[in-house]
């Protein structure tokens, strides 16, 4: 007979799992000493075991739990080991546990209860969610026959799935239950996280978009439920990193690219590092645009390192930093890369000194910057403009406390782009202009704000909190909105794949508008990837986008060739 552990057993009641487990939220036996008789262990981790009931003895009963989590252990038990435990019941930062354990060997090789099976209808996918979703599985065996990795493993080990076809990706409106009139989005109920080492400790980095099946556990960490594998089969995984598609004979190609915070001063990962990695990225995946918005970099020094990089690792990608301090001489601003296939006429910094009605504050923490470029190798020389542009994050944007200057912030940043815009438009009405960058907005509307709708001139029929204001006339187009709609990310939040970074053209280069092409590899990456300098995945948080102006003019003879 095999017996570890010394829990009193004196005074102990004796109780089926789904007793203990209880129908609630909570175990309603919290603080007591139990004994469970006769239950399989399903699996076994590092820390400590599961055990579920017999299918003979389940209790029929869809809303208590037939797992637990026997803690506090170093088991010598195996799968298959029918045991008995007695140990105190314990809500361990709300996941109900058996601690400071006795258990009794019965027997071995015993039949391992049926599985729970996820999938399209487990867990529920829409609103409003059953408080008990997952709390009625919690420690025992599930099966998920055909899911999602919906977004990539993070820095603790950890990758959000979906038990069906398909990931999710970010809708309108405020996250759920929302406002009343204003649009809601449900929040993707769906989406669980699974922890691929949370057994043995072996992490495995799961890449966003790819299939697969498990088998294991249910545990509850973090405030978040976790499938605990004992098997997991990757059976389809998209290819990281995906280059944009290959420019044409006499295309312009313009980029935007966050660079996640891009310091010569920086020690981890080494500059050296990033620069690698960050060099495949433009050369590689973006395909060495002719010009690229760049967001979240420190200085020109920097930005300037970049450039030397990319050119030591081809000579042929000869690119010059353009960059202008912000406001904040400790901050992260935007800036260009141009290649020298086009020829920098103006730069400008603009909206550095608008306050912000709210507080007095500056408005544009990083302000946008216009760079009007000519091309060397068209004739004649196609000249058009971009502004890079990096918006107020969504952060605290429903915080009880911040979030109304959150909210503000982001409203007045994108109503006096688009007045400026406008402006532009009225002024020059030939100029060709492109908006370039990480505007932390949706295509559509957030539901306290409407930036992109605002932005374009276009605002989105479901409306915000703060109604959009329209001044853009004509109105711009958002490219993004012309990407098939599995293809509508640049960045993953929590579960949920969205759009953030975007490429914006205005009429008089809309006849110019060949396509738009956004890169994979960094926002479904891995975050254990980002240590990795042979691959330019994971270089950034967020991928880039490419828009591809078409060839309506000729090249003559002894220019430079289309790069």
């Amino acid at each position: 007979m095999l017996v570890l552990g010394s829990a009193a057993t004196s005074v102990a009641q004796t109780l089926e799992v789904f007793q203990i487990q209880g129908a609630g939220m909570s175990s309603p036996y919290a603080g007591a000493i139990v004994t469970t008789n006769a239950n399989v262990v399903t699996a076994v981790g590092t820390e400590g075991f599961f055990i579920q009931t017999p299918d003979s003895r389940d209790d029929g009963n869809p809303n208590t739990s037939n797992g637990i989590y026997v803690a506090d252990v170093s088991p010598e038990v195996e799968v298959g080991f029918l045991v008995d435990v007695t140990g105190v019941v314990e809500e361990f930062f709300d996941w109900t546990q058996l601690h400071d354990p006795e258990v009794t060997l019965r027997s071995t090789g015993f039949a391992l209860p049926a599985q729970v099976a996820f999938d399209e209808a487990t867990p529920a996918p829409n609103q409003p969610w059953p408080a008990h979703e997952l709390e009625r599985f919690e420690g025992m065996r599930v099966r998920v026959a055909d899911g999602t990795v919906t977004a990539p493993t993070d820095g603790f080990g950890d990758a959000c799935i979906v038990a069906k076809p398909g990931r999710v990706f970010r809708e309108p409106g405020i996250s759920y239950p929302g406002l009343p009139g204003l649009p809601v989005f449900d929040g993707n109920p769906e989406a669980f996280r699974i922890a691929p080492g949370g057994l043995t400790g072996a992490e495995t980095g799961l890449v966003a978009g790819a299939s697969f099946s498990a088998e294991g556990v249910l545990a509850y960490e973090f405030g978040e439920y976790r499938l605990w594998p004992t098997e997991l089969v990757v059976t389809a995984a998209p290819v990281a990193p995906r280059s944009v598609r290959l420019r044409r004979t006499g295309e312009i190609s313009v980029a935007t690219q966050n660079l996640e915070r891009l310091d010569a001063a920086q020690s981890d990962p080494p500059f050296a590092h990033r620069l690698a990695k960050l060099s495949g990225q433009i050369r590689e995946v973006l395909r060495s645009p002719d010009v690229v918005a760049v967001q979240e970099v420190r200085d020109v020094v920097s930005l300037s390192a970049l450039a030397d990089r990319i050119r030591a690792d081809d000579p042929a990608a000869r690119y010059t930093a353009v960059h202008r301090e912000g406001p904040w001489q400790d901050g992260f601003d935007v800036g260009f890369l141009v290649r020298d296939t086009m020829v920098v006429d103006w730069v400008e910094q603009i909206g550095a000194d608008v306050i912000f009605s709210y507080d007095g504050s500056l408005l544009n923490d990083r302000p946008p910057l216009v760079l009007e470029v000519s091309s060397t190798y068209t004739d004649p020389a196609f000249q058009f403009t971009v502004i890079a542009v990096h918006q107020r994050s969504l952060r605290n944007i429903d915080d009880p406390d911040d979030g109304d200057r959150v909210r503000r912030k982001r409203h007045e940043q994108s109503v006096w782009l688009a007045n400026w815009l406008q402006q532009r438009q009225t002024i020059r009405p030939e100029e060709r202009l492109i908006v370039a960058g990480d505007f932390n907005a949706f295509e559509f509307t957030d539901g306290y704000v409407d930036v992109m709708g605002t932005v374009t001139g276009a605002p989105d029929s479901e409306g915000a909190l703060i109604p959009a204001v329209d001044v853009v006339d004509p109105p711009l187009t958002d490219t993004a909105r012309l990407l098939v709609e599995e293809e509508r990310y640049t960045y993953v939040f929590d579960c949920d794949a969205e759009v953030l970074d975007h490429i914006v053209v205005n009429n008089a280069l809309q006849p110019w508008l060949a396509a738009v092409s956004v890169s994979r590899g960094n926002a479904d990456a891995p975050e254990g990837w980002a240590d990795n300098p042979d691959t330019a995945a994971r270089s950034s948080d967020h991928d880039g986008v490419v828009v591809y102006l078409g060839a309506r003019w000729r090249r003559p003879s002894g220019r430079r060739p289309t790069p």
